[in-house]
């Protein structure tokens, strides 16, 4: 009977149960603090503790319950004694609480000590030693009991204290947290300090002289100072904190893949620049460094915690004009299709889609550029003219599929300015992308040329197994050899003054990596990729004031360099099997013809469309290097000679940056082709024409209004004064132009190339 009863007293006893809030902890990979949010009460309540440190337990229990792992709840001699000691003074004087009994009595809140709560803390931790082990009851306590202040449990007593974690403490650290659950309102270490360490070193005698520690260690233990005050948390990553709290809200210990000399450098890096740039009124940047191979966060730097203008803003995940940095992602596309040649020649010629007219960065022409040095050179005009061509449909939906989440809009709401800044991206998504592609082209390498299906993805903060590894032999969005072109084209780009003469120098890191800068100098951008690192960069100020000097090679690449020139890269390997080799006309850089005068061998796509020069053409010649046909010379007074020769709306600008080149000789007088013919002409000003500007009623020169009538009645114009583009016409050709007084030359090209000049005098009074 009396067991039956004791029994269902145990089933009416209240279970042991903890529910308060839990502050929010992230750790580096190594299992160091990155930092902290307090709990919704207030208080530092870290989540369970895995494992109780050896020197903290044996201190402990010296100090608190030394038969723990004997009794089975209640230690009924220490409970004898104290009834004694008790009775004898009249007054409680001694609890005899096991440890067991007060994780019970910690959770019902710490309810008044009498003589009923005790009973019930009595079968409390009767029941809680049949439900739990004697290391779970000791991890129970351990991270539940009050170090003073608002901090509770070792693992927050051992940062706030003492700055590291509960396994690095030393024998007299672990001492003194040992003693201060006992009395934590009273024995603070922010006062009665000389209280306290008579408390530690009470407890270091004990454990002397029960043969816990040898004298060596006790004399040592002695001399260390007690701490003076609680400390803050570490704050390493506190974007990255929030980040996490706001995705996985639920979550109280987060382990993450940061790499803490990484995200150390990172910092130390980031104060130098962010001080300098202040002084510009740049206030905020964000650096993002992930491990190519696997995507992990390395380093995670949210916001410069030099600047007190809105540094609690991500940088990372906020949404930015992306400026020219998707064109190597174009690039590649492209190439994968067949549109392009590595170095073939591409147009760079003004445009004009329905309004929509994109310049260079320097409003110059090159006519013909080859396609990497496009690339290198950020030239736009090529990369809207490669857009128009690849469909701003497909490369959305690319830039979708590598993971950029904020382009998700349809294609017609970005039109062709998507390749220029046109979408918001972000610097995660960014750097994302990137390492993807150099973790493709690495693992084609290494996979026996296969394609890892699950390498396309965003980056990864968290600790977790790889996943499962499935092969394929297509390429999963870009072909390895796509890629391998691309970075050789991101390789040649300009670096920053510091890096002037990178070239001379056989050390020098070879690294694949792209600059961009938003319309309106608001964004400045810098992404690198190697074997081992994808570094992104952002820098600006975060309420989108632009500034002139905020250009992405000027303020993002120099912070890339710095930090990658403290770093040991290599190079990637080469995809020899996704690469074919073939001769190439030098001119040009496509696949050559009977019609090349010169021609270079080298490595391209082994798959898609291999593109035959359309620039090298035979053309008939008299004796006197006059073009001919057969309508007008005979085949016996002829011959035939390779030229290279670019369309009239390339060459016009072409032959500005290459004095060598040779345009077609004239036909021969009797010989004229129907293409020869005059289409367009000048309205107005006639030849040799010497004009005064009108003045308007304050006295203000005004333009005058020049005409040109053309044949075709869809043609486009584009006008040119003194070799200074104007702007394009279309349907009715006039445009006014004010100019200095003096001589001009104005010349006009149409879409094939047909070119007319004249030349005219603006009088003075």
């Amino acid at each position: 009977m009396l067991l039956l009863t004791i029994l269902a007293v145990l089933w009416l006893t209240p279970t042991v149960s903890f529910d308060q809030p839990y502050s929010k902890i992230m750790y580096d990979r190594e299992g160091q603090l990155l930092g902290g949010k307090i709990a919704e009460d207030g208080q530092w309540r870290f989540a369970m503790i895995e494992a109780v440190p050896a020197d903290f337990e044996m201190a402990l229990l010296c100090f608190e319950d030394k038969r723990f792992y004997k009794h089975l709840g209640i230690d009924f001699a220490s409970l004898s004694r104290a009834v004694i000691q008790n009775l004898r003074a009249g007054k409680v004087i001694s609890g005899a609480s096991t440890l067991t009994m007060q994780v019970c009595r910690m959770s019902r809140g710490n309810k008044p000590r009498n003589f009923t709560q005790k009973i019930i803390e009595m079968f409390m931790a009767i029941k809680l030693e049949m439900s739990h082990s004697k290391e779970e009851i000791l991890q129970l306590h351990v991270s539940h009991a009050p170090f003073g202040g608002n901090v509770v449990g070792l693992e927050a007593a051992s940062w706030r204290y003492y700055s590291k974690s509960p396994s690095q403490l030393s024998l007299s650290e672990s001492a003194l947290l040992a003693v201060l659950p006992n009395a934590p309102a009273l024995i603070h270490p922010g006062r009665n300090r000389a209280t306290l360490e008579a408390k530690r070193n009470r407890l270091l005698t004990k454990l002397l002289h029960e043969n816990k520690i040898d004298s060596l260690n006790y004399e040592l233990a002695l001399l260390e100072p007690i701490p003076k005050q609680p400390l803050a948390l570490p704050s390493s990553a506190p974007h990255l904190l929030e980040h996490l709290s706001a995705k996985s809200p639920s979550a109280r210990k987060t382990t993450t893949t940061i790499d803490p000399k990484m995200q150390r450098l990172v910092l130390n890096t980031a104060e130098i620049y962010a001080s300098e740039y202040q002084e510009s009124d740049i206030q905020n940047l964000g650096i993002l460094v992930l491990d190519t191979r696997t995507g992990e966060v390395l380093a995670y730097l949210g916001n410069s915690h030099h600047t007190s203008a809105d540094n609690y803003v991500d940088m990372i995940q906020a949404h930015r004009s992306s400026g020219s940095v998707l064109k190597p992602l174009l690039y590649a596309a492209a190439l994968d299709e067949g549109l392009i040649s590595p170095q073939g020649l591409v147009k760079d010629v003004p445009l004009n889609f329905s309004g929509y007219r994109p310049q260079n960065y320097n409003k110059e022409f090159l006519g013909a550029v080859k396609a990497d040095e496009a690339l290198a050179k950020s030239l736009n005009l090529p990369a809207v003219d490669l857009l128009s061509r690849y469909k701003v449909p497909r490369f959305r939906n690319k830039l979708r599929n590598l993971g950029f989440s904020t382009i998700d809009k349809p294609a017609n709401h970005y039109g062709l300015s998507l390749i220029l800044g046109g979408a918001d991206i972000t610097l995660w998504d960014l750097t994302s992308s990137y390492a993807s592609l150099g973790r493709t082209l690495l693992r084609y390498k290494e996979e026996q040329s296969r394609y890892v299906a699950t390498d396309i993805h965003n980056a990864r903060y968290l600790l977790q197994a790889a996943p499962e590894t499935i092969f394929e032999y297509e390429p999963i969005e870009y072909s390895a050899a796509a890629i391998h072109h691309t970075f050789q084209a991101m390789h040649k780009v300009s670096r920053p003054n510091t890096e002037g003469l990178w070239e001379s120098f056989s050390s020098t890191k070879n690294l694949a990596w792209k600059t961009g800068t938003s319309f309106g100098h608001r964004d400045a951008w810098a992404v690198g990729v190697s074997p081992e690192y994808t570094i992104g960069i952002w820098v600006g100020n975060s309420d989108g004031e632009g500034k002139h000097s905020l250009v992405g090679v000027q303020r993002s690449a120099p912070i890339l360099f710095d930090l990658v020139n403290k770093l040991t890269i290599s190079d990637f390997p080469i995809p020899y099997d996704d690469l074919a080799q073939t001769a190439i006309c030098t001119h040009s850089g496509y696949h050559a013809t009977e019609y090349c005068n010169s021609i270079d061998s080298t490595y391209i796509l082994s798959h898609g469309t291999t593109l035959s020069c359309p620039y090298h053409k035979q053309v008939a010649l008299d004796n006197d290097g006059k073009r001919v046909h057969a309508k007008c010379q005979s085949p016996s007074e002829m011959h035939m000679e390779n030229y290279f020769h670019l369309p009239a709306e390339m060459a016009y600008y072409y032959q500005r940056h290459h004095p060598d080149y040779k345009p077609l000789p004239a036909y021969k007088a009797d010989c004229i082709n129907d293409d020869e013919i005059q289409k367009m002409n000048f309205i107005y000003p006639k030849k040799v024409a010497e004009l005064y500007l009108p003045k308007n009623g304050a006295g203000d020169k005004e333009a005058a209004i020049f005409q040109v009538a053309h044949q075709d009645k869809d043609a486009i114009l584009y006008w040119h004064l003194d070799d200074r583009y104007l702007g394009m016409t279309e349907d009715k050709h006039s445009m006014a132009i004010l100019a200095e007084a003096g001589d001009h030359k104005l010349v006009l090209v149409d879409e094939d190339g047909h070119t007319i000049r004249r030349r005219f005098t603006i009088l003075s009074e």
